[in-house]
């Protein structure tokens, strides 16, 4: 069996609940460091891969010169049906390398939000075994379009466009599963000031509410998250 590949953007982002899950389950997988510049190794390696989050701006190629190759290394991996699951940035670098507008929004998503699965959503594999309604947790401030013939799998008022499948088995979410409280504790201390005032009270309410988000969301959230993550794994052919 090959391993999954997980490509990490951010060392505060790293692989997180979804390591453990993975862990928990005896797959073997390997973490790349995009961010490196080394050469993205061959998909067809591969059963699966899984793009974590950052907090770079997919749409600036100069500061992240990275991303262009990540990109074209995408679109193959999509012409291949490698099953790749995309988390947030790893949602938006899709979105991209399929030709779809990635922008700053208006308004930041940060803590948990609901996002209630669309029709194909309740009936697409990747949210099987899952309630129609799904509170999860987001820490973004750009939002990506659909690709086009995507199929969008869940939207709220605030980003219409938080889960899409392209094809069988590529998958990009707007939301976290990875997160653990730890590294959501890490993320409120080390915002500097100027993303404090650009997202405004949405971060204040997350410090303020932190010991209800660790105690009761995580919880609720982590069950989202597992069966997320074992529905990729049967997606993938793992289980």
């Amino acid at each position: 069996m090959c391993p999954i590949l997980i490509l990490q953007h951010d060392n505060d982002d790293p692989p997180g609940f979804l390591g453990k899950v993975l862990k928990e389950k005896h797959i073997k997988f390997q973490v790349f460091d995009v961010t490196s510049g080394a050469t993205l190794p061959d998909a067809s390696s591969y059963s699966a891969v899984i793009a974590l989050g950052g907090a770079q701006q997919v749409y600036d190629e100069h500061s992240y010169p990275y991303f262009q190759a990540e990109k074209i290394w995408l679109r193959k991996l999509v012409t291949q049906n490698i099953p790749y699951l995309g988390l947030c940035l790893g949602g938006q670098l899709l979105a991209s390398a399929l030709g779809a507008e990635v922008r700053r929004h208006t308004q930041a998503e940060i803590g948990f939000f609901d996002i209630p699965l669309t029709p194909e959503g309740i009936a697409d594999p990747l949210f099987r075994g899952l309630p129609e309604f799904q509170h999860v947790f987001h820490w973004h401030m750009d939002v990506f379009e659909l690709p086009a013939t995507s199929i969008l799998l869940a939207s709220n008022s605030c980003a219409p466009n938080q889960a899409f499948r392209y094809g069988q088995r590529a998958y990009g979410l707007q939301y976290h599963i990875e997160v653990t409280p730890e590294i959501f504790v890490r993320w409120l201390a080390s915002l500097p000031p100027g993303e404090v005032l650009e997202a405004g009270m949405q971060i204040e309410q997350a410090r303020d509410n932190l010991d209800t988000y660790v105690k009761t969301y995580f919880s609720a959230y982590h069950i989202h998250s597992r069966q997320l993550i074992v529905n990729f794994l049967s997606i993938s052919g793992l289980q």
